[in-house]
């Protein structure tokens, strides 16, 4: 059993962000095994009152609430509390808070760091250049101070390994079967069931939501866009999706939505479009899979690794016209070929993404650096490029 202290993430029970249901999903399954996990929240996030979730011992510490310093903030004051109770493992999700990688090493050298990346953050577009330098930063301290680096897709282990000449280790994301519920809370949007395309995610520049809602304001498709998510720090970019799709009523802006209300929403879409520029491996996607969905994606690194597994169209970035014949041919799908798709992917997922698989890969990385038996247990020279 190993006692294991989790930052990085603004907290669980998760809501929305893909790391927080990363961190639900895994440490869950090895809370159930008898390890001792540490999952430190920003209040802001998780009720007061919350002390344990599904086994996890939660510890609520406060932050600023801004763009640049609510990670900042909350790390710090995470690693402090971190280094007074002294666990055997830490885990930094994130490059911004691998920062602070380098003072868990500095003052307590027995224990063993571990990071988790989910993306690329400094190439966001969200991010002032001061910022994405410091989150550059922050990628260098993930390579160079980590006794392992974990990524969710192989494309990040990859990039990692030859621009850093570090041994990185690729745990891919699960996702648990969809819960399928019948119409009943979309009605209420005009939305009767296989008659709308669905994405799903955070509205930030690097989506590239705004392709998606160019092919449906000339009124050409049968389907309406419905978009579930809102700004993470970009109200203005939110701002401008919405003017662009003002006075076009098949384009349906819901917000965050949640449980029960976002199951029906998977469970009823016609197909799942994205058309991100940048991923790791999103959850989105994967969940979109699990009830079966068509998926439509942009043709970048992480989107092939999960469309060669599953199935699927994709498009090249930025290629509207390319998109809007993919969505023309999902409207030609009858009911029988999506029941066939649907059957396929499905079984397809849970063979390739399992959270259980997940959590058994990473114990088994936690055991191995007890035991100290890590290939990276010293800490590698960084290959500046």
């Amino acid at each position: 059993m190993a006692s294991i202290s989790v930052t990085g993430l603004r907290g669980i029970p998760a809501t929305w962000g893909g790391v927080e249901h990363q961190c639900e999903q895994l440490y869950s399954r090895l809370a159930a095994r008898g390890h001792a996990v540490v999952v430190y929240a920003r209040s802001g996030y998780v009720p007061p009152g919350t002390r344990r979730h599904k086994g996890i011992r939660i510890v609520r510490l406060p932050t600023v609430r801004t763009k640049h310093g609510e990670a900042f903030v909350h790390t710090f004051l995470s690693v402090l509390h971190i280094l007074k109770e002294n666990p055997r493992i830490v885990h930094f999700y994130s490059q911004g808070p691998a920062l602070f990688a380098p003072l868990v090493r500095l003052l307590r050298p027995r224990t063993k760091v571990f990071f988790t990346c989910g993306g690329l953050d400094w190439r966001r577009k969200k991010w002032e250049p001061w910022a994405s330098k410091v989150l550059h930063l922050g990628e260098w301290c993930s390579a160079r101070f980590p006794h392992y680096r974990i990524m969710v897709s192989e494309e990040l282990k990859r990039y990692y390994e030859a621009r850093y000449g570090v041994k990185a280790h690729c745990i891919l994301n699960g996702v648990e079967r969809g819960t399928k519920r019948a119409p009943g809370f979309i009605r209420s949007f005009g939305l009767e069931g296989r008659d709308y395309a669905l994405f799903v995610g955070r509205l930030v520049p690097e989506k590239r939501i705004e392709d998606l809602i160019t092919p449906f304001l000339d009124g050409s498709f049968r389907s309406k866009l419905v978009i579930v998510g809102d700004s993470a720090g970009t109200e203005d970019y939110v701002d401008g999706l919405k003017a662009l799709a003002s006075g076009a009523p098949n384009v349906l802006f819901l917000g965050y939505r949640y449980g029960e209300v976002l199951e029906e929403l998977y469970s009823n879409a016609r197909c799942f479009l994205t058309a991100s520029e940048l991923e790791g491996l999103p959850l989105t996607l994967l969940e979109a899979l699990s009830f079966g969905l068509v998926c439509v994606c942009s043709d970048i690194p992480p989107h092939r690794e999960v469309v060669s597994k599953t199935g699927g169209r994709l498009f090249p970035v930025g290629d509207r016209a390319a998109l809007a014949r993919s969505i023309q041919e999902m409207e030609r799908m009858t009911a029988q070929e999506l029941l066939s798709f649907e059957s396929h992917v499905v079984e397809t997922v849970e063979k390739h993404f399992s959270w259980d698989e997940a959590a058994r890969r990473l114990e088994r990385l936690y055991r191995e650096s007890l035991r100290g038996e890590a290939a990276g247990s010293r800490m590698p020279v960084c290959r500046n490029r």
